[in-house]
């Protein structure tokens, strides 16, 4: 509204009255004066209410004029009355509107009072929120300043009072005040004037912040109310559309406004205009506009979130941008197609046009997995991703859209191939299959339905009766075609086509009528319905006292027509002619057992696609394990992070070689990088470290079962990689740790039946569980030597050699102990268990031997006060042993010569009990050398400082004491 619209209509008015004369007239209009008698005007207003703005218009007009230069506090005394004016008439205007007397002079008063208190209101308004911009600019903190207290004040104030005013305006406009127009034909002017008030205050920066969100819902009401009541539906779109355009942060704002007013003011037009607006924009138009291309884009997105079910009717203006240039928009009219399928397209009760609505942007999604851009393949990837976490992906898509997603994991962006991950990760997480079994497991099961319903179908076959379809039907259905036919033959111009078919069926002089009347009827069961006219249109010239043909003397279309069905259903209509032997198989439902029959080949055929299916399934996720499996290993780390979820969500859904990931993702535990380090750490400690039960009891035996699971013949490799996650468990203690410990030493010890690896697995467990408590092993020392290094060593030397790794780990070598080290004395029974463990077995061709001997080696050097001593009396006991065992060759050749028995004179020498004495002899050899230059080095070193430092004290000592 502009003043050339206001200023004339109320000033008119003032002069009649005689409330201001022509000179206050002249001063208004030419604004030269500012007003000196503010403070009357202000106890006017109060004293007469909100009719005296009328008087002092020239005032109010001189504040808005001299804006820049009038005191801000004459502004705020300004805002303060002009919204007491308002409200004063929300509250007096509601009995005079609905008292239906007001004379026509009293409602242009009224009128008049309503457009100047509004516009005065929402010019100022808008000066205000211009200077409270400025002000923010100005006094806007530099980067790494502090922000000064006494700064912004005014802004927070105007921040209070921008409501204070929306709200002033939202209860006046929500009177029928459309009455006080003539006609109700409110002005265009009067509109524009409250609606760019609002636009304005959209425009701040500050609009979408949390904290402006009164603020802005109070501006979106406002709005409401014009486009409801004002017609405001058209001026409201194009303004959007502007927004959008210059204010890419706007996009939020205006998405919610237009759901707003589609929904609860109930204009859902408005919605499908703006879709037309902006499904209209060309391509060269979207070139020129980046920002807005980035604004309409996130716009349809949250406005698809928020009326998904309102953007269906318009959603075809869309679909012409998926065509277009514009990656954004295209992500946009795909993410509007995921909301439309999530929340109005999906379940089981759609009808015929849904189910098509839904095939077809499926189709459309489908295609834009192979987008030319990658930022839209991703995306879309995404948007699949939603629709199958709410269930929302029909169960014949899993298969085809799985396949094309397992495609992805190839692709040369790094953005697709997470998306890709996370999804085959959803399909797996909401599948409807089984997924605890492979595709090999799969195939018996699948071969023998699939033969059960071959076998079914035959029986079925041979079981179901034959529809028997007379010649009186198939004569109803072919009738309109013969008479079409008759009555062409019997038109003047079919002499020649007569003569042709003369020639085509000649020589019925040499057939009896009866033959003659087989080829007709045979003629048109072939639907050579032409032939058969002709033929039979000739026949009475050929058999004139034949009965067949008797009717046709006068030829016409009626008899013709007669003639040829007597001959085709025979006179009784049953004649044998009549049958048509070829007609196609009908099964009748004659009885109950019939229908059982076929409902039992409907489930066995539904069984058979439901395993189909669940095959197919399990070899895209065995493909899919395979590929990702190798991804572990990227250079990047997100895809990384994305390949150790997906391990995750595969193992505990139980899908079939998804340990392999499990364990191949652990080496990734000594990663230098710190954020997959600690993405495999968080996801062994939710698949092992936090498990379900009913008590401590149950969670420690879930956990020790998840675990030595997971270490079942793993390589030594891995158990080091699971170590360092195991020990942050044992690390922190816990109820749950001390019943873990206790479950370990029960299935080592036996108490508890279990397998021997599941022995192994727990004898390492405890190892690791030692490296952050020594007790653990330590104290319990001389079971281990009893269950796994006495007399029964010989049976089970991996258990005795797990065990050994075990102890291993209370030494000073692995704990990196300061001070004194930590050794046992030489006459501890492990030594002796050792000792005779290791001399036994030279003698022996055990292979496990071998891996024991090393082990045991080492321990001895890592834990006993002497250790080249205990070795050397080893390899002299193990030297005995195998010249016994030379001499009892020797005695058992003299013993075989004595008897007669012929042998080699040469000594016979066992050579595997040869290599492994001579083994032994490295592996000692070996610790030897790494025990001087570790133990007795660093002992010696250690003890030099020890008495360096002791002398350094004692001759400090002595100064002082000098």
């Amino acid at each position: 509204m502009s003043w050339d619209f206001i200023v004339p209509v109320c000033l008119d008015d003032l002069v009649k009255s005689g409330a201001v004369n022509q000179y206050v007239v002249q001063d208004v209009l030419s604004a030269k004066q500012l007003p000196s008698h503010i403070n009357s005007f202000k106890a006017a207003l109060r004293s007469q209410g909100s009719l005296c703005i009328l008087e002092h218009f020239d005032t109010a007009y001189s504040v808005l004029q001299h804006c820049r230069t009038v005191d801000v506090a004459v502004k705020e005394d300004m805002l303060e009355l002009l919204i007491q004016v308002v409200r004063g008439l929300s509250v007096s205007l509601p009995t005079l509107l609905l008292s239906g007397s007001l004379s026509a002079v009293d409602r242009k008063q009224q009128l008049n009072a309503v457009k100047m208190s509004v516009f005065l209101l929402c010019k100022l308004t808008e000066t205000l929120e211009s200077d409270s911009y400025r002000e923010t600019i100005v006094t806007a903190p530099s980067k790494g300043r502090k922000k000064d207290k006494g700064a912004g004040k005014g802004l927070l104030q105007w921040d209070s009072e921008r409501e204070t005013v929306l709200q002033c305006l939202t209860q006046l406009l929500q009177l029928d005040i459309r009455t006080l127009w003539s006609l109700s034909l409110v002005e265009e002017e009067f509109v524009s004037c409250v609606t760019c008030c609002c636009y304005k205050l959209l425009e701040n920066p500050t609009i979408s912040h949390v904290k402006s969100k009164s603020t802005r819902d109070a501006i979106i009401h406002v709005l409401g109310i014009m486009v409801k009541k004002y017609n405001h539906m058209l001026g409201a779109c194009v303004r959007v559309i502007q927004l959008l355009q210059h204010f890419e942060q706007l996009a939020s704002v205006c998405a919610q406004a237009v759901a707003a007013w589609s929904t609860e003011y109930g204009v859902k037009a408005i919605v499908g205009e703006v879709m037309r607006e902006i499904g209209q924009k060309s391509s060269e138009e979207l070139a020129r506009e980046a920002s807005g291309v980035k604004a309409f884009s996130s716009f349809l997105s949250e406005l698809s979130n928020l009326v998904p079910e309102t953007m269906i009717p318009n959603i075809s203006v869309l679909l012409a941008h998926l065509e277009g240039e514009s990656p954004s928009l295209r992500v946009a009219v795909c993410e509007v197609l995921g909301d439309v399928l999530v929340r109005v397209l999906s379940g089981d009760k759609l009808d015929d046009s849904a189910r098509a609505d839904r095939d077809r942007f499926l189709d459309t999604l489908q295609e834009h997995i192979h987008d030319a851009h990658s930022h839209v393949r991703a995306r879309v990837l995404q948007v699949y991703a939603r629709i199958v976490n709410s269930k929302a992906l029909p169960l014949c898509r899993y298969t085809e859209v799985m396949e094309l997603t397992v495609g992805r994991l190839g692709d040369k962006s790094v953005h697709v191939c997470k998306s890709a991950i996370q999804l085959l990760a959803a399909f797996i997480a909401h599948n409807p299959y089984s997924c605890k079994l492979s595709s090999v497991d799969l195939k018996k099961p699948l071969d023998k339905e699939m033969a059960k319903l071959k076998e079914m179908r035959e029986n079925q076959k041979e079981q179901v009766p034959v529809a028997v379809i007379t010649a009186a039907d198939l004569w109803d259905a072919m009738k309109p075609e013969v008479e079409m036919t008759v009555k062409a033959q019997l038109e003047p111009g079919s002499e020649e086509e007569e003569e042709e078919e003369e020639e085509e069926t000649g020589g019925e002089e040499e057939r009896s009528d009866r033959d003659t009347a087989i080829q007709i009827a045979q003629l048109l069961r072939e639907s050579k319905y032409r032939k058969a006219v002709g033929l039979c249109m000739r026949a009475h010239s050929l058999f004139p006292e034949s009965s067949f043909f008797s009717d046709l003397v006068d030829l016409n279309a009626e008899k013709l027509i007669n003639t040829l069905a007597t001959l085709f259903k025979g006179p009784e209509q049953e004649t044998p002619e009549a049958v048509t032997s070829d007609a196609p198989l009908t099964p009748q439902k004659e009885d109950g057992g019939s229908e059982g029959k076929e409902s039992e080949l409907k489930k066995q055929e539904m069984l058979v696609q439901y395993l189909k299916d669940t095959e197919s399934f399990a070899l895209q996720v065995e493909r899919a394990i395979a590929v990702i499996n190798n991804m572990l290993y990227w250079k990047t780390t997100t895809v990384v992070q994305e390949a150790v979820q997906f391990c995750v969500t595969a193992f505990e859904f139980s899908v079939a070689d998804s340990v392999c990931g499990v364990r191949k993702m652990l080496p990734l535990v000594w990663s230098t990088d710190v954020t997959i380090k600690d993405a495999i750490i968080q996801a062994y400690r939710r698949l092992y470290l936090n498990p379900h039960g009913d008590n401590t009891r149950a969670k420690a035996q879930t956990l020790v079962d998840n675990l030595s699971e997971l270490m079942v013949d793993a390589s030594l490799g891995t158990v080091q990689c699971l170590e360092e996650i195991v020990q942050e468990f044992f690390s922190n203690e816990s109820a749950l740790q001390t019943s873990v410990v206790q479950v370990l030493w029960e299935r080592f010890s036996g108490k508890r039946e279990t397998k021997a690896l599941h022995r192994r697995a727990a004898v390492l467990l405890l190892g690791m569980a030692a490296r952050a408590e020594r007790e653990v092993v330590l104290s319990n020392l001389d079971t281990l030597c009893s269950v796994a290094l006495g007399e029964k060593v010989a049976e089970d030397y991996l258990l005795a050699r797990d065990t050994l790794i075990t102890i291993v780990n209370i030494t000073d070598y692995v704990r990196q102990s300061k001070g004194v080290p930590f050794r046992l004395p030489m006459d501890h029974h492990l030594f002796s268990c050792l000792s005779q463990a290791i001399a036994d077995g030279v003698v022996q061709s055990d292979p496990h031997w071998q891996t024991f001997m090393e082990q045991a080696v080492r321990v001895i050097y890592f834990l006993a006060e002497s250790p080249d001593q205990l070795c050397s009396h080893l390899l002299q006991r193990s030297a005995r042993l195998l010249l016994e065992q030379i001499t009892e060759g020797r005695e058992s050749t003299q013993t075989q010569l004595q008897e007669g028995v012929s042998q080699d004179s040469e000594e016979q020498v066992n050579c595997v009990s040869l290599a492994q004495v001579l083994s032994l002899c490295g592996a000692v050899a070996f610790w030897q050398v790494s025990h001087l230059e570790r133990s007795v080095s660093s002992e010696l070193r250690r003890r030099r400082g020890q008495k360096e430092e002791e002398e350094e004290k004692k001759g400090t000592c002595q100064q002082k004491d000098g």
